[in-house]
């Protein structure tokens, strides 16, 4: 495999893994210590990832150290045992077991969930931004 073909291998497996895991875009980043433009292009396979970034992305995507060198060479990743990882998001566990659903319906309704919570947590910044002016003004 070339390597614009080893980046689209990874790139494919960065977001299957991200979206499995509910996660937004900046929310990995900021999980694997990375900047938001980074992961993206690592997301997209736009650019080589640096080898300094792997442990990050790896520990963002709860996979076993030398995963993201497995995939640059063809293979899969490893996730770590469930029972050693953070706990189950219930929400997005619904959706990933519902057999009614398609991949392509997972895929969006998880995308979705990502994009409300995101919402959600902005909403709440600007509340708790409201509450620390209006108490400053007192």
């Amino acid at each position: 495999m070339d390597e614009a073909g080893q980046r689209e291998h990874l790139a494919k497996a960065i977001e299957t893994r991200r979206i499995e895991l509910g996660l937004s875009g900046a929310a990995a980043a900021r999980a694997a210590g990375i900047d938001r433009a980074t992961w993206t292009s690592a997301e997209n396979g736009t650019r080589r990832t640096a080898e300094h970034n792997y442990a990050g992305i790896e520990r963002a995507l709860q996979w076993k150290p030398g995963s993201i060198r497995a995939v640059l060479g063809g293979g899969e990743p490893m996730t770590l045992d469930p029972s050693a990882s953070e706990p189950v998001d219930e929400e997005i566990e619904l959706v990933r077991t519902d057999p009614r659903l398609t991949a392509d319906m997972r895929e969006r309704i998880i995308r979705l969930i990502v994009e409300r919570r995101e919402r959600d947590r902005a909403a709440a910044l600007d509340d708790t931004r409201r509450l620390i002016d209006l108490f400053k003004q007192s």
